[in-house]
């Protein structure tokens, strides 16, 4: 197997993204809104913050490894742009001459 990531399926894997995201909003969200009251934030909320920042770490080396990175190359016939372009004129310049 050339990529361990892969031993997570995808549906799992982002399940897991969308769950980090929603506990990160939160937790940030807590210790946000308890400095702009000026109160101290909450012990469980600036332990999680340590834990979010490891977890996310891992998250992004996993998201990392199921980034394609390969190049392609795309020709492109200029000719069909070519008259596409000019169909399109053709139907700006009738509708113009019709107004």
């Amino acid at each position: 197997m050339s990529n361990w990531t892969s031993l997570i399926p995808a549906r799992i894997r982002s399940a897991l993204y969308v769950g980090f995201g929603v506990l990160s909003l939160a937790q940030s969200s807590i210790l946000a809104y308890s400095a702009a009251v000026q109160s101290p934030a909450p012990v469980w909320a600036v332990g999680g913050g340590a834990v979010l920042g490891v977890i996310g770490a891992a998250f992004g080396f996993v998201a990392a490894g199921n980034t394609d990175t390969t190049v392609r190359t795309v020709n492109l016939d200029a000719s069909l742009l070519d008259e596409r372009i000019k169909e399109v004129q053709a139907e700006y310049e009738g509708k113009h001459v019709a107004e």
